[in-house]
């Protein structure tokens, strides 16, 4: 049986460590894509949070590209109005009328799109 001297030893421990940095890395407020999180306006809400019949206005989307490619799609973009038409019960979708048409979206897709409630 061989054994490692301690030079070995921490030369082994120092490639372990950077490999693992590496596949763990630092990827703390990033999103798949790269994208990064950009924190709400301090008075916007989730999709998710706001009730039905209530117009909104979306302020940002934060979520990665696959997510916001998704929301674009269905007309759900910054900027754009939005009305509530029903929340479904035990975490079912959203139905939300968008430039005209109803669609459903997700809980989990709802919370990434910031809103802020129109009077």
């Amino acid at each position: 049986m061989v054994m490692a001297t301690k030079l070995q030893q921490a030369q082994w421990r120092l490639m372990f460590n950077s490999l693992f940095a590496f596949w763990t890395g630092p990827r703390q407020g990033k999103l798949r894509g790269g994208a990064h999180k950009r924190p709400a306006p301090p008075t916007a809400l989730s999709l998710y949070q706001a009730a039905s019949g209530q117009q909104v206005e979306v302020l940002q989307i934060i979520a990665g590209q696959t997510a916001t490619r998704q929301l674009a799609q269905l007309g759900i973009r910054a900027g754009s109005r939005l009305a509530i038409q029903r929340c479904a019960p035990l975490g079912g979708p959203i139905l939300v009328e968008s430039a005209g048409s109803t669609v459903a979206i997700g809980r989990g897709l709802a919370r990434k799109v910031s809103v802020k409630i129109l009077p």
